[in-house]
């Protein structure tokens, strides 16, 4: 809906001001998405409910994984009719979600390789955060090859997770890793002209905010689990 670049007026004009608050607000959305995420996940391995979850219902994380797609989706394409509301419900969902599925990685690495992790990750997306607000370059020319490469990475890990090969080798994780790095930044432009595009109107840049959090959040999600694949000790 919104990866369109010839939809979007990419300027660098911008009432500085106004673009440092709407800034603000998606980032403090996307780290309360991040927080989120984090305490449910801490809380299902606190109290053992990772362990009863998977074990009693085996098809969960199929069922997680299709609850995480329809609301990836909903955002894609029904932002426009939803109520600002609605898209906040919708991502506080999706980061409870995902803090179900990761409180498994607590069985698979050690707490202090996903602590270590996780600040290398929060040094690195802000890297790339700033380089993607402050380049005069127009990224977003290069949205159809990121999300080419972004479609071809996902079926690829899929084809070969049925064929039983290995996603976690270095090789690949450096792949993920540097096209992750293209779409933060690409992200972080788009927010900008998303804001530019619908300047004025209150209600949309309501949406908006919550629709480039979502966005950032992802991206930091993944950047997060490649990093781990690179420094991660497993148990």
């Amino acid at each position: 809906m919104f990866h369109n670049k010839d939809e979007l007026n990419f300027e660098t004009g911008y009432h500085v001001t106004t673009i440092q608050q709407h800034a603000i607000k998606t980032f403090a959305w996307m780290g309360l998405g991040l927080l989120i995420t984090a305490l449910v996940a801490f809380g299902m391995v606190t109290t053992n409910m990772t362990l009863r979850l998977y074990v009693s219902y085996p098809i969960a994380p199929m069922l997680l994984l299709f609850a995480q797609l329809g609301v990836a989706v909903a955002f894609a394409a029904r932002l426009a009719k939803m109520k600002a509301a609605t898209a906040r419900i919708l991502f506080v969902a999706y980061s409870i979600l995902m803090g179900v599925t990761f409180s498994t990685l607590a069985f698979v690495y050690d707490l202090g390789s996903i602590g270590i992790a996780f600040g290398i990750t929060a040094v690195y997306f802000g890297c790339l955060v700033m380089i993607g607000y402050t380049t005069k370059m127009n990224l977003l020319r290069f949205g159809p090859i990121l999300m080419g490469g972004l479609l071809t990475l996902i079926i690829v890990e899929v084809v070969m997770t049925l064929l039983g090969m290995d996603i976690t080798t270095r090789g690949f994780t450096a792949i993920g890793l540097l096209l992750f790095t293209g779409i933060t930044a690409y992200d972080t432009q788009k927010m900008k002209a998303l804001y530019h595009s619908y300047e004025g109107d209150e209600s949309m840049l309501s949406k908006l905010s919550i629709y480039s959090a979502f966005d950032l959040y992802l991206d930091f999600i993944n950047i997060f689990l490649y990093i781990l694949r690179f420094v991660g000790n497993r148990d």
